[in-house]
């Protein structure tokens, strides 16, 4: 699981993106991070990389040049059209993809407009919570890239294409366990056989008179 989309509001853009630039262009394949784990998976980052620079985005690191199987070199591609493959898709690969927005209310409508929703990552000196609370994601972070996942008491799991379910914490538990829910009738109510097909005209105006009183209404 890594980072695979950024939005960032324009008045920060340019001191985020050199130093996000900076801090990539150190990241060597091969050094910091293996080759690809399954093969197959690079033909859809260069495909992601290619169909992103077709539609408008920037190589602010690396490009197509970067896919040398079993190795993809970092790649860093700013102002990507939303309907680009490599913003609606999952890539899995050392590929990023920055969105230049006007404001946080922007930056929330297009990461929520996805159909995947694992985990996300908010930073912000002041509105950390606040802007975290609107994000249709699984788990989120405030100020730390996968913050969640050093807390075994949270659970874990995604909505939407990503999945359902959870590991970790009390849900998580539940997971592994199942219901079982028991009645018992411990006596019986004259002319109420509801579950039968004895009920008598006398006990269909009983219940129409207790769900009348009981919901205003008869259903």
């Amino acid at each position: 699981m890594g980072v695979e989309r950024i939005y960032v509001v324009r008045e920060v853009r340019e001191r985020f993106l050199a130093e996000l630039e900076h801090r990539l262009r150190r990241v060597r394949a091969g050094v910091h991070y293996g080759p690809m784990t399954v093969p197959a998976q690079v033909e859809i980052v260069r495909g992601h990389v290619a169909d992103a620079l077709a539609h408008g985005a920037t190589a602010r690191v690396g490009g197509a040049e970067s896919v040398r199987p079993p190795y993809v070199d970092p790649v860093l591609l700013v102002d990507a059209d939303e309907d680009s493959a490599a913003v609606r898709e999952e890539t899995f690969g050392p590929t990023v993809t920055v969105r230049t927005v006007e404001s946080v209310d922007e930056a929330v409508r297009l990461a929520n407009a996805t159909e995947f929703g694992l985990a996300a990552t908010v930073f912000s000196r002041g509105r950390g919570m606040e802007i975290a609370r609107r994000i249709r994601a699984g788990a989120t972070s405030v100020n730390a890239v996968l913050g969640f996942a050093a807390v075994a008491a949270l659970p874990f799991g995604g909505v939407g294409a990503s999945g359902f379910g959870r590991i970790h914490g009390a849900e998580g538990l539940l997971e592994f366990s199942r219901s079982h829910s028991l009645t018992r009738q411990r006596f019986a109510l004259p002319g109420m056989a509801l579950m039968s097909f004895e009920r008598t005209a006398r006990t269909m105006r009983l219940v129409e008179r207790i769900v009348r009183w009981r919901h205003g209404r008869a259903r």
